[in-house]
């Protein structure tokens, strides 16, 4: 099928959401070109179109990963590639390699993967920003993924719409459009798109999500779109004011390397949570809400003088020296 010529289609309402997330993030291209990730799906075209509408295709670089995962992998790179030529956007197809973890998810393993591959290849290209085609579906999935998960505020905040990591910043201006809407708009005017037989597969929890959780959520609440995706900007709002209180309760707490624990006794269960979690966070540890209580139990017990504090995490212990809860990888 040949690609319908961008300055022939118009981009509603992809535009629009793409024009107020560079307002509210002062996101001009200038001399550092934007990039696209561009799976060739309908949301990431609808994307790449608004895009193009909004700054020209000279401003913009295009990135398709290629992960390998499917048969047509190849055909959809050469979709990919077919529509940026057509429009005149630079594209570049970067491959990914999806490790297999036992236990593992192969959703969860190629998102890292994409994120990784996509990010440099920004990075190489001179690019500040880094744009992805997620839409008001994939946030409320997100938001259903992590409450069915037991999450807390900063699990249930979902997507953020912009986040800086490993040097680029990652943009996702169509979070509050919805799938239907950005199919809408390329269906009325012709525009091809790949349908990834992985979002159809109930093999994955996400796609079930898609197709049988949220056509109920829909009867329940018509405005879901609206609603779920608020619900998430709020517990991102709560999650920023814990991670701040977080922030000086760490800072009063720290000693000589480590932190100190007459001062963490004097902070209550949840508080002494979050200034543990942000810690161990600092080296990388992302530890259960088992672990933490377990840390805490240990911490509160220390007050009677007990010297045998001591937990495993992620190849870190974490130890008493005297009075100063440390974090010691060699003692394993």
């Amino acid at each position: 099928m040949a690609v319908v010529p961008w300055a022939r289609l118009h981009a509603q309402p992809g535009l629009d959401a793409v024009r107020a997330f560079a307002r509210t993030h002062a996101l001009r291209p200038g001399d550092a070109p934007v990039a696209v990730g561009f799976s060739g799906g309908a949301d990431s075209t609808a994307l790449l179109l608004a895009a193009v509408h909004a700054w020209g295709p000279a401003a913009l670089r295009a990135l398709h990963v290629h992960h390998g995962l499917q048969a047509d992998a190849d055909r959809f790179a050469i979709h990919a590639q077919d529509v940026c030529a057509a429009w005149g956007v630079a594209c570049e197809v970067v491959h990914a390699r999806v490790p297999t973890v036992p236990g593992g998810s192969i959703e969860e393993q190629a998102r890292v993967a994409r994120y990784t591959v996509m990010g440099a290849a920004a990075v190489r290209a001179g690019c500040r920003w880094l744009l992805l085609g997620h839409q008001a579906d994939d946030q409320v999935e997100s938001l259903l993924l992590a409450l069915l998960r037991g999450a807390g505020p900063k699990g249930l905040a979902a997507m953020p719409a912009a986040v800086e990591r490993d040097g680029v910043w990652l943009g996702r201006p169509l979070l509050e459009v919805t799938a239907a809407a950005l199919r809408a708009t390329l269906d009325a005017q012709g525009v091809a798109y790949i349908d990834d037989p992985m979002n159809q597969d109930p093999a994955f929890r996400r796609s079930r999500i898609r197709h049988e959780l949220l056509p109920v959520v829909a009867r329940l609440e018509p405005g879901w779109a609206r609603t779920l995706p608020r619900a998430a900007a709020l517990c991102a709002q709560a999650a920023a004011c814990v991670d701040a209180r977080a922030a000086e309760d760490l800072a009063g707490c720290r000693a000589n390397g480590g932190l100190r624990l007459a001062a963490l006794r004097e902070l209550d269960a949840a508080r002494m949570s979050e200034v543990l979690r942000a810690w161990l966070g600092e080296v990388g540890i992302r530890a259960s809400a088992g672990q933490l209580k377990a840390l805490i139990r240990q911490v509160r017990c220390s007050a009677g003088g007990a010297v045998g504090l001591r937990v495993v995490l992620a190849g870190t212990v974490v130890t008493r020296n005297r009075e100063i809860l440390c974090r010691d990888a060699q003692h394993l």
